[in-house]
């Protein structure tokens, strides 16, 4: 199948609905029916964290402990894949779901080639190194599964974005805002995303404005709204004339993006 999601990213018209670790709010994430159901219910694009096993694999987890999501404990980077691919990642969430197992970032891209949709990679680390080590490996798997059109590399770490880049020239990157809070101009952050050679700016919705938007897209830039996680979010982001809105409960996104589409 040929993926249904191309750029140009700015789509103020039509946003953009992404499933933040896929369907989360009712399914465990990083999980394969999670990914799956935020698709089926209408997710264009997959939203997912990665780090680095020991062994060198990337493995779809947003904490760099195993604790939270699994039947684990300690730094998922002291584990194998071989180690990692044992573990309970469903039974925190509730019983029904005892027994998943974690994904690599190559079965999400394997997963998204053949339902047509887009992904946004976000590399994840304690310090700068982990995560620079994690973005340029994101990059490369991208190059290597041909996804250069429709995989996104993010960090909240610009200097691993940046090293990503450099490696794979024809990377998209999108770039969370720095800092996550607190007040910035829109021309700052402007110019954080073409530092980088950025399409795309991520921004925490509740501090995004009517001028920031304006700003950004007269510059060429889209901007993603996240985390949207209740009505009132999606409605305001959707308002703004955001590119994207991203959160945990798919459900909730595209009924605000049907709703916002009737409005007068």
């Amino acid at each position: 199948m040929v993926n249904s999601v191309s750029g140009p990213w700015l789509r103020a018209d039509r946003p953009l609905v992404v499933g933040h670790r896929g369907q989360r709010a009712h399914i465990p994430e990083h999980t394969m029916p999670s990914l799956r159901a935020a698709i089926a219910k209408g997710a264009e694009m997959i939203e997912a964290d990665a780090l680095l096993s020991r062994d060198g694999e990337l493995v779809l987890m947003h904490d760099t402990t195993i604790d939270r999501t699994t039947d684990g404990t300690g730094p998922l980077a002291d584990l194998t894949w071989a180690e990692l691919s044992e573990l309970d990642a469903g039974s925190w969430f509730g019983p029904a779901f005892a027994g998943l197992r974690l994904l690599r970032a190559q079965d999400l891209l394997d997963l998204a080639r053949a339902e047509g949709i887009a992904l946004c990679l976000e590399a994840k680390g304690d310090t700068t190194e982990d995560a620079t080590r994690v973005a340029e490996r994101l990059a490369r798997l991208v190059a290597d599964n041909d996804a250069l059109g429709w995989a996104f590399v993010s960090s909240f770490d610009h200097c691993a974005l940046a090293a990503a880049k450099a490696a794979v020239p024809a990377l998209l990157l999108a770039p969370e805002r720095l800092p996550e809070h607190g007040t910035q101009t829109p021309a700052e952050t402007v110019r954080q995303a073409l530092a980088l050679g950025a399409p795309v700016i991520q921004h925490r919705w509740e501090l995004i404005s009517p001028h920031l938007v304006d700003t950004l897209h007269d510059a060429g830039i889209a901007i993603w709204a996240w985390s949207t996680n209740d009505e009132d979010a999606v409605r305001i982001s959707l308002a703004l004339g955001v590119d994207a809105i991203m959160g945990d409960d798919v459900d909730l996104l595209v009924a605000g993006v049907r709703n916002h589409r009737r409005a007068p």
